[in-house]
C-alpha cells in the first residue's frame, strides 16, 4: 500500500496565516535571491523569474506590513533546520526581485512551530527571530507521534515492523 503524504508543514502556515495575518497582505512560498542578469536580459524578467524559481530557496511566507516585512517559515519536524534557515533567507531579500518594493521596510523573522522548548526560544533570540507557537487541535497527535519517535517503546515496535516487512518481503 502507498504511503499517503501528510501536508502538516503547508497546512500550518496556511492556518497560522488565515488566523494571524488575514488583515494585511502576504505571499506564501516566495522564492527568494537574486535572478542571473544574463537570463534577465536573454529572455526578460517574467520568464527569467519563471525559469529560475526551482533553484532559489522559498520562504514559507511573506507578511507585508506598514513598517515591517516579516519572514516566516512553519515547521514541525525540523524545527532547529528551520530556524537556521531565516537569517539566510533574510540576507536575499535585498537582492530578491519581487521584493524589491518592500526594500524600506524592517526585517523581521518568525519561527511558527507546533511546539517550543526553552532551548529553541533561547536560539531564536540569538538569531534575531521570534518563536510563534501555534498549535491547532489537529497538530496534537503528530506531535506526539513526534516526540514518542526516540522513545524505547517506538524504538522496539519500530524494529519488529521492520523485522515483519523484511520477512514478509514488502518495501
Amino acid at each position: 500500500m502507498a504511503r499517503k503524504t501528510q501536508q502538516v508543514e503547508s497546512r500550518l502556515i496556511a492556518e497560522y496565516m488565515k488566523e494571524k495575518y488575514s488583515k494585511f497582505p502576504y505571499i506564501l512560498k516566495q522564492p527568494l535571491g537574486k535572478i542571473s542578469d544574463t537570463l534577465m536580459a536573454d529572455l526578460g524578467y517574467d520568464k527569467a523569474i519563471r525559469l529560475s524559481r526551482p533553484s532559489r530557496p522559498e520562504v514559507d511566507a511573506v507578511v507585508i506590513l506598514p513598517k515591517h516585512l516579516i519572514l516566516i517559515e512553519a515547521k514541525v519536524w525540523s524545527v532547529v533546520n528551520g530556524l537556521a534557515k531565516l537569517p539566510l533567507y533574510k540576507s536575499l531579500v535585498p537582492v530578491t526581485p519581487e521584493l524589491r518594493d518592500y526594500q524600506d521596510k524592517e526585517l523581521l523573522m518568525e519561527l511558527v512551530v507546533a511546539w517550543s522548548n526553552d532551548n529553541l526560544e533561547i536560539m531564536a533570540r540569538a538569531a534575531g527571530a521570534t518563536v510563534k507557537v501555534y498549535h491547532p487541535p489537529w497538530v496534537e497527535d503528530i506531535v506526539a507521534n513526534m516526540h514518542n519517535y526516540w522513545t524505547a517503546d517506538y524504538r522496539a515496535q519500530r524494529a519488529e515492523k521492520l523485522r515483519l516487512r523484511e520477512e514478509l518481503g514488502l518495501d
